[in-house]
């Protein structure tokens, strides 16, 4: 059927097919068509011959609708969309590059794009013939043929005197009320998995706290159980499930605590014992106008009380090495057809790729992140972060990246500034957020800053909405709602489908 509905191109010149999107709920097929306004009209008369043939490609099991998508050969347009694409698309490329990098001349219906690339990635970019791939990509949105050349860039003086005397965030010290934190080590899972280094003083929390990780000795633990109801073939059936209710203490406090393992590991629960020291992540809520705690996975662990006494480093007032790039997504107005749903406040939703898997050991080779502002993505941070070290092979099987791709980027100590800085005053956002909020918390620890924010992890609600799915891995999760994901396992195209599997699922 696809090749069909290609050939509709065909009925009108400056007509394109975009895609064709079908919504469930409504049984509706919505084929979107591009169309230069200066070859085509999107008269009744043309949308009548385009559903008449769709009907006759498609059938009448379905509603079809047709959407006209403007798209004349602008050379501003086509700038904004080929930067859009860059940052958005291809984050390895990105480095140093700006709105004035990107280059557009028109002849007739063939467009030339000319690139302007830093030295390292120029060589990087021409060796994969990526000129090719992002050429393609463009003639997806325009009716036109796309020619696309990088030219290398010179790099100035005071850009790279910039990144080398960027001193003065080194300083930028405040004074902070004392802070108390707990080192986790020797970690044994025994429901759910613990990624984390840190735990809080549960002492401290007073008011319901979101995603959190708390550690201390098990005074006392009950297994109880309640009957669940479900109804399958018309029978109703009762099926009945552990919990566990216990109590920690740690530096003369106590806290009641409550685990609901899945089935699978409910008898995981009894390995629970009495004097046995814990870290549970899970969330602090109100019952009976009473604070209690929630945990979600819980894990045999030591600890140690670690003191933080005032060295907590401020915002910085600009950014200075990575800097934020606005978001333009054409499709991202119409991305959420199912309701209108208000998403109020600001979110960070981020992805690391790594040297490895543990955050004590490996370092983060690249960040990507995006900012949702009440339910829209506004801005993206991407950038490649230079381990100091060779990236392991396996690694680069996974993510694809290699030592020649980090070499000119800047190193940790740089970057995290300037992510602090990005996610202030934001939920942080992840898939199995733990792992990689493991990577943050553990090299913010080193440079002293103070990654307090609330956690989100769209693993634990795609569990909750999307019950049965084979697995919970991002791929299957954006497969299921519909949400393309290009390039998976790179950072920013991971953290943007990430971001809209959070707004989707919120």
């Amino acid at each position: 059927m696809e090749g069909q509905l290609e050939l509709l191109d065909k009925l009108f010149p400056g007509l394109k097919l975009k895609d064709a999107v079908y919504t469930e709920k409504t049984n509706t097929c919505m084929v979107n068509f591009l169309y230069n306004p200066e070859c085509f009209k999107p008269d009744n008369s043309n949308k009548s011959i385009l559903l008449q043939k769709l009907k006759e490609i498609i059938g009448d099991y379905v509603n079809i609708d047709i959407n006209f998508v403007n798209c004349p050969l602008d050379k501003r347009a086509i700038a904004n969309h080929t930067y859009s694409t860059i940052i958005n698309t291809f984050p390895a490329l990105n480095k140093n590059f700006t709105f004035d990098d990107v280059g557009v001349e028109i002849e007739d219906i063939t467009v030339k794009i000319k690139l302007k690339l830093s030295p390292s990635i120029f060589d990087y970019a021409t060796s994969l013939n990526r000129e090719k791939l992002i050429a393609e990509k463009l003639k997806e949105s325009f009716l036109a043929d796309f020619i696309v050349e990088f030219v290398k860039k010179d790099i100035t003086t005071q850009q790279t005197d910039a990144i080398k005397n960027n001193l003065e965030f080194m300083a930028s010290i405040k004074s902070a009320e004392d802070k108390t934190v707990y080192e986790l080590f020797d970690i044994a899972d025994i429901i759910g998995k613990n990624e984390y280094t840190l735990a809080s003083d549960f002492s401290k929390i007073k008011t319901p706290v979101e995603n959190i990780v708390i550690c201390g000795e098990v005074t006392n633990v009950q297994r109880k159980t309640y009957t669940k109801s479900f109804t399958k073939n018309g029978e109703k059936k009762d099926i009945e499930h552990a919990f566990y209710n216990f109590t920690i203490k740690n530096d003369g406090k106590f806290l009641y605590c409550s685990i609901f393992p899945r089935q699978a590991d409910e008898i995981k629960g009894d390995l629970i014992e009495v004097g046995m020291k814990v870290c549970c992540f899970g969330s602090f809520r109100l019952f009976n106008n009473k604070l209690n705690f929630t945990a979600t996975s819980i894990a045999r662990c030591d600890y140690k009380r670690e003191d933080i006494k005032s060295k907590i480093k401020t915002v910085n007032e600009n950014y200075h090495t990575v800097f934020p790039q606005k978001y333009v997504d054409y499709e991202q107005s119409g991305l959420f057809d199912e309701q209108e749903k208000e998403l109020k406040g600001s979110y960070v939703v981020f992805d690391l790729e790594t040297t490895g898997i543990e955050s004590s050991k490996d370092d983060i080779i690249e960040i990507g992140a995006c900012k949702i502002v009440d339910g829209q993505i506004k801005e993206t941070f991407s950038t490649f972060v230079n381990p100091e070290r060779h990236i392991p092979a396996d690694a680069s099987k996974v993510n694809n990246i290699y030592d020649n791709m980090v070499a000119d980027a800047p190193t940790i100590n740089y970057v995290l500034p300037d992510f602090y800085k990005f996610c202030y005053g934001s939920t942080l956002v992840g898939q199995n957020v733990a792992f990689d909020i493991g990577f943050i918390y553990n090299v913010s620890k080193k440079l002293s800053y103070n990654f307090d924010n609330p956690l989100e992890d769209t693993l634990q609600m795609a569990r909750e909405k999307l019950p049965g799915l084979k697995n919970y891995k991002l791929g299957t999760i954006v497969e299921k709602l519909n949400i393309v994901l290009e390039n998976a396992h790179r950072a920013l195209n991971d953290a943007i489908a990430t971001a809209k599997v959070f707004i989707k699922l919120k």
